[in-house]
């Protein structure tokens, strides 16, 4: 077997945007925007690009976090990223790599969570362990939407009910208008999630970080925002809020008030920002993070837009 070349922080942000660009499926915490914004707070980012020979196989990016002064933990959310297919041995190797970078003698502590789907058939749940990982957190599902079918496919992809939903939202006589991290609503978006966190008990990203994720992205392409508003109206009755990463986007935010809820108003911009997503480029949107017990509707909600369920398999150290 070839021995895997590790080449550490050497990519600019062009060329890391054009790797990632190759792979079919990623996160956004392994966009070069994600770094940047904890790099400014003073984190400590490290990416790297593995190669087999002159070839770059995977790439991952590292948020490194002290804690009490002396323990660091260095943490690869939903990586590596792999660029094509590799073999177990391959992943070992390359894991061990990294690894070495992180001493436990030093009090460093390296933890990754794999972009896998245990879902597969051919899927071996023990695979990390044999290499000598041990699972610390268990995985979640999220919901991937293949945007590079025809339109008539995603359509027809709709659950029934989401079908029905987005023509009665049609009929409601509202706009629907898209925008970035600077469109004129995107403050009134992010307090009304800012509430929506507190007020139903769940973390993401800060709010205070999504226009820094815009900021630091290439060519505009790091958020995108839909607003449905009514006629004569300046206050948007629904807003959704959509990170993007390679050609790969985020469901992110998402806000419906009483009167969207009565006429369906987030169903259709969804719908819309599916199509203005496909539009753009991107092929695969990731609808986020699903629970059928604590966040049932929620989790329907996103099904209704047929999307394949992948089951991650959590967090190693």
């Amino acid at each position: 077997m070839t021995e895997l070349i590790i080449d550490w922080n050497q990519i600019s942000q062009i060329g890391w945007e054009q790797l990632l660009a190759r792979v079919e499926n990623s996160s956004f915490q392994q966009a070069w925007a994600y770094g940047a914004i904890f790099a400014q707070r003073s984190i400590h980012i490290s990416r790297f690009v593995i190669y087999e020979g002159s070839e770059p196989v995977g790439m991952g990016q590292i948020v490194t976090r002290r804690f009490f002064g002396l323990i660091k933990i260095a943490l690869l959310l939903r990586g590596p990223v792999w660029l094509r297919e590799v073999t177990t041995a391959q992943k070992k190797q390359a894991l061990n790599k990294i690894r070495q970078r992180y001493p436990l003698k030093w009090l460093n502590f390296f933890a990754f969570s794999p972009e896998e789907d245990t879902g597969r058939e051919n899927y071996d749940r023990e695979n990390y362990e044999k290499m000598g990982f041990r699972k610390i957190i268990t995985g979640y599902s999220t919901v991937l939407v293949n945007l590079g079918q025809s339109e008539d496919q995603l359509w027809r992809d709709l659950y029934g009910k989401n079908r029905t939903s987005i023509r009665k939202a049609e009929k409601a006589g509202f706009d629907v208008q898209f925008g970035d991290h600077r469109h004129a609503q995107i403050d009134w978006l992010l307090s009304h999630e800012s509430k929506q966190q507190k007020d139903k008990k769940y973390q993401g990203l800060p709010v205070g970080l999504v226009q820094r994720y815009g900021h630091a992205s290439l060519r505009d392409r790091g958020v995108l925002t839909a607003f449905a508003i009514k006629e004569g109206e300046e206050m948007p009755i629904a807003g959704a809020l959509f990170l993007c990463h390679g050609n790969c986007a985020t469901y992110h935010i998402g806000w419906n008030g009483k009167e969207g809820r009565k006429c369906n108003a987030l169903n259709l911009l969804l719908w819309h920002a599916i199509l203005k997503l496909k539009q753009r480029g991107i092929v695969t949107l990731d609808l986020g993070g699903v629970n059928t017990e604590e966040g049932a509707d929620i989790a329907r909600f996103k099904f209704g837009f047929g999307g394949r369920i992948v089951h991650l398999p959590g967090t190693f150290m």
